[in-house]
């Protein structure tokens, strides 16, 4: 079937919106997450920044120094890490070094770009690497990832990890991969046990009138670049479905999940908060060494 003049003409008007964003100076854009990349020992050869957006689009950003000389450097984004490299995911725009061996310069990435980085951001590493002949440069893609939570006045106090599809350790929360991280739009998902030491004390305060007594507490979370956010619970509810509506909301919420029974045929508990201060933080207030455990 063909397809109609308006719609035809409808595909043509929205590509050509598309191709004129300026997205190295789109203020108006909602950022949705930062990756950035050292390349050489310490970063000596400069960094690479990875932008995404939440209309789709993304940029990048070369500050690249120490390369060969007036010569074409082939973009890379690939999953693995730089010693057991995985399969080429993109291939940004090749970039020219400068008479002095530097690259700075902003570029576009178009939704069909990042919807092939998506998946791969979301494993535990993947790189950008820059090729010109044997000359290579390499570096992993890093984002701010929650690192701990607390919930004050509880004495729930956990390192945070990223979560797996294996069963929950114990003595530790995660995070779910696939959601946002703290100060990112949509719901930073972090789960643990209800078991003592770790979410224990959400369920026991359930268990008396609904957990009323949750609703304007403070939850904590330290994100791994030393920054602590601040949030005050607004809603507490069990559910049987606990991801329904995670990947839909796009407003910054934090959720805290944890069982209410001994399997998983029981409901879960979502206790919702906020957002209302950050915080800068020392590094070892947000780095606690965690010691996940078998439960």
């Amino acid at each position: 079937m063909r397809p109609e003049p308006r719609r035809s003409l409808a595909i043509v008007i929205a590509l050509a919106a598309l191709l004129t964003i300026d997205i190295s100076s789109a203020s108006a854009l909602t950022l949705h997450r930062t990756w950035t990349a050292g390349l050489g020992t310490n970063a000596a050869n400069g960094t690479i920044t990875l932008k995404s957006y939440t209309n789709g689009v993304g940029s990048i950003r070369y500050a690249l120094k120490g390369l060969q000389r007036n010569v074409v450097y082939d973009i890379q984004i690939r999953g693995g890490t730089c010693t057991n490299l995985g399969a080429i995911v993109a291939q940004p725009q090749a970039v020219l070094t400068n008479a002095t061996g530097t690259v700075a310069r902003t570029d576009n990435l178009y939704p069909w770009v990042m919807v092939k980085i998506w998946p791969a951001a979301r494993k535990p590493t993947f790189v950008v690497r820059i090729v010109h002949g044997t000359s290579v440069r390499c570096g992993v893609l890093t984002s701010a990832m929650a690192t701990r939570v607390s919930v004050v006045g509880l004495g729930i106090d956990l390192p945070v990890i990223r979560g797996t599809s294996a069963y929950p350790p114990c003595r530790v929360a995660l995070y779910l991969a696939s959601t946002a991280q703290p100060r990112e739009p949509g719901v930073t998902f972090i789960y643990a046990h209800a078991r003592a030491g770790m979410f224990l004390p959400l369920l026991n305060r359930w268990k008396i009138r609904s957990g009323a007594s949750l609703i304007g507490m403070t939850v904590k979370v330290w994100t791994s670049e030393s920054y602590v956010t601040y949030y005050r619970i607004n809603r507490v509810r069990k559910t049987t479905n606990a991801m329904a509506g995670v990947f839909s909301l796009l407003r910054e919420r934090l959720w805290l999940q944890t069982s209410t029974g001994p399997n998983g045929t029981y409901p879960k508990l979502i206790v919702e908060a906020s957002r209302y201060k950050i915080a800068k933080t020392t590094y070892s207030a947000a780095h606690p060494t965690p010691h996940p455990v078998r439960c």
